[in-house]
């Protein structure tokens, strides 16, 4: 059905546009060729591909695995400023509530270079301006004295209002985990309150953000549950919101005995099947690693449905932003494995293709 529930957006213009980019991206036929190339091959074959422009820029200071990461990182960065500039209305909105994502990712990115004493190039070359804050700003943000600084800039600029529990924690720990948990949850908090579900497409939409909400806070209990790590502090970290598992089912879930016991327990939610294979590996003591890709597969696959069934929406949009950034880390996955001379198929197994 081809049909725009559109509301003030420019929605066919900017799904056309979004199409045209989504062709651009490398098949499945590429990853097994970049496999069997080294970093300098890899390097040139993304020379003469979407990536050019900033493997050039980058060629001559940059090279192996440092090129190849920088380069990717710049060019996600740029695409999607792309995608928001030719976005209008209701459409640019949601756009930019969801990519500022990376305003949060970047502004973690410098509080923990300036923890680790990490000099400013080191930071800046982490860092992907695709939200609202420009790289002048966080340039700027980089080259104030402390976190403290960083923080106050922050909450001039963008409003961002760190409760005095939070910052209290902060100062008397010296660490960052409760500034980065806030965050996390601060984003989705204002990302759900900026989509407004008038219609269908955005009715799916906001049901993929809160499915995404849940694989975060899977990711979360899988791991913590795994190290044993105390009931209180697990609670803690869980992001309301999210579409299966309430704060309240999260605490059930983590407060049973044993991985085992709580794992089994996942088999009573829609997620299951798409993770039940490495849900399985991890029961048996195996890594976590087969249930943490299985359930970035779940996330893609969700989003490619939903664009299929409304094209004149936000949601081909939003499945255009993923599978972008999914294969910008898959470039990276290789460029490491390459580096760190890992086998071939482990590096494969770790794709998401």
């Amino acid at each position: 059905m081809l049909f725009n529930l559109s509301g003030k957006g420019n929605y066919p213009y900017a799904c056309a546009r979004a199409k045209a980019k989504k062709s651009l991206l490398l098949t499945k036929d590429n990853y097994p060729k970049l496999l069997m190339m080294d970093l300098s091959e890899i390097g040139r074959f993304l020379g003469e591909t979407q990536y050019q422009a900033e493997i050039t820029e980058l060629a001559s200071r940059y090279s192996g695995v440092n090129l190849i990461e920088l380069g990717t990182s710049r060019n996600l960065a740029r695409t999607y400023s792309d995608i928001l500039g030719f976005c209008t209305g209701d459409l640019r909105d949601m756009i930019e509530a969801y990519l500022c994502r990376w305003d949060f990712w970047n502004l973690k990115t410098i509080l923990r270079g300036k923890y680790y004493g990490a000099s400013a190039e080191e930071i800046q070359e982490d860092l992907v301006p695709a939200g609202k804050l420009s790289a002048e700003h966080l340039n700027s943000l980089i080259a104030l004295e402390g976190n403290t600084e960083v923080l106050e800039a922050i909450r001039r600029k963008e409003g961002l209002c760190i409760p005095d529990e939070v910052m209290t924690a902060f100062e008397e720990s010296g660490a960052l985990d409760p500034i980065e948990d806030f965050l996390d949850k601060i984003y989705y908090a204002r990302l759900l309150e900026r989509i407004r579900p008038t219609n269908k497409p955005k009715k799916l939409f906001v049901s993929f953000v809160k499915k995404e909400i849940d694989v975060t806070n899977l990711r979360t209990l899988l791991k913590l549950k795994r190290a044993d790590t105390p009931l209180g502090r697990m609670c803690d970290l869980f992001i309301d919101g999210g579409e299966e598992l309430n704060l309240r089912t999260l605490s059930r879930l983590a407060g049973l005995e044993d991985f085992r016991q709580m794992a089994d327990e996942l088999s009573n939610f829609k997620f299951f099947e798409s993770i039940s294979e490495g849900l399985e590996e991890a029961k048996n003591g195996e890594s976590l690693s087969e249930v943490m890709f299985e359930l970035q597969k779940y996330l893609v696959r969700q989003s490619e449905r939903f664009s299929h069934i409304y094209p004149l929406s936000v949601l081909p949009v939003l499945d255009f932003l993923l599978r972008k950034k999914i294969e910008v880390d898959n470039i990276r996955i290789i460029a490491r494995g390459k580096e760190s001379r890992m086998d071939l198929d482990v590096i494969k197994n770790l794709l998401v293709v």
